[in-house]
């Protein structure tokens, strides 16, 4: 019996048996400059407001399977109808589901590299082969290899996230549209960072039926714990999803919380544009030592290079701040990612920089 137990691991289907699980730290420095969440916690009285009402709900219920009241709103928002819409437990859930109902067995996708890993890893876990493109050094879009790789017979879809993670940089209108002419493969646009960069693809779904338009709450609108993302697509991309999504997805407490948030999204729009004004001071502070590079980020986070990235990573962690570390396999050699945080940790982190180079 005991042998039979060690042996489960043989049981693994290929592909996941190699696949290294991905593992958020959760228990690190308190200054949290790592993650690309939000600084910013949902005002108080907000918060009270959603416990007040996810309280009057009925808990003995499931919640509303086709998340209608929540598509509606945000189909509003995003000048698009309930039916182009679906909604998930993060924007994770919805790229596994884009490629269990699209992508699996005997099938390719695509993706520049860096980016962020779940796009390889979500493909791996449902039995597809990713297959990275590498951008260009000031990373922008290989634009040649990537169409080759999209002209393949067992391709089946390109993820572009833009802004990038972790690159920081939003791809220019004019590369993405000549990838959306010259191919009809499903290209699913990444905008979990949108709302800092404060431009979406959202107007050109009518104008390109294999573009899905992928975002979040959890980075611009503080809802990083309760888990919510959404998708936007013709409805018939949308079909597709809804046979594959599980029932009851997105629990009560996700719908009501996000339907609050989206009621004050002017609220968020602005402190959006409080963080980009702090991104951009940290950037010029940070420019100023000759040892670091800093890429131009248009998220709330920001890429440097700088020599013993790694000894620089560890010593700020020794002093209370997380900050984001990559391995050279990704390109990323002697990289950090730096979360903007709130102005006071910010200024932590500058302080500190300061004393360490």
């Amino acid at each position: 019996m005991e042998s039979r137990r060690s042996g489960f691991k043989n049981y693994l289907r290929a592909g996941v048996r190699e696949l290294e699980p991905y593992e958020a730290e959760a228990n690190g420095p308190p200054i949290r400059l790592d993650a690309n969440e939000s600084p910013f916690d949902v005002p108080e009285d907000l918060k009270q407001e959603i416990l007040e009402g996810f309280r009057a709900l009925p808990w003995n219920r499931y919640p509303d399977s086709q998340c209608w009241e929540l598509r509606q709103v945000l189909a509003e928002k995003c000048g698009v109808t309930a039916e182009q819409l679906i909604a998930g437990n993060g924007s994770d859930e919805i790229i596994r589901d884009l490629l269990t109902a699209y992508g699996g067995t005997g099938t390719q996708t695509v993706f520049p590299i860096p980016t962020f890993s779940m796009f390889r890893i979500l493909t791996l876990v449902t039995g597809g082969n990713p297959v990275g493109v590498r951008l260009k050094d000031d990373w922008s879009l290989d634009i040649p290899s990537l169409l080759r790789e999209l002209g393949a017979e067992s391709t089946r879809m390109l993820f572009l996230a833009s802004p990038n993670n972790p690159t920081g940089n939003a791809f220019p209108v004019e590369q993405v549209e000549e990838i959306l002419k010259s191919t009809d493969r499903l290209v699913v646009i990444d905008e979990a960072y949108g709302l800092f960069a404060q431009q979406s693809w959202l107007s050109r779904l009518g104008k390109y039926p294999h573009l899905a338009v992928l975002s979040t709450f959890s980075k611009a609108m503080s809802l990083a714990g309760v888990r919510v993302g959404y998708l936007a697509a013709h409805p018939e991309i949308i079909q597709g999803l809804n046979r594959v999504r599980l029932p009851y997805n997105l629990d009560a407490l996700a719908q009501h919380a996000a339907l609050k948030v989206m009621a004050g999204f002017e609220f968020w729009k602005e402190q959006a544009g409080k963080i980009v004004s702090e991104r951009e001071r940290v950037s010029e502070q940070l420019s100023q030592y000759p040892r670091v590079r800093v890429y131009p980020s248009q998220a709330n986070f920001v890429l440097i290079r700088v020599k013993e990235a790694q000894h620089l990573k560890q010593e700020l962690a020794r002093h209370g701040i997380a900050v984001r570390g990559f391995s050279a396999r990704e390109g990323l050699d002697d990289c950090l990612r730096i979360t903007i945080g709130r102005p006071e940790e910010n200024d932590q982190l500058l302080k500190l920089v300061t004393q360490l180079l």
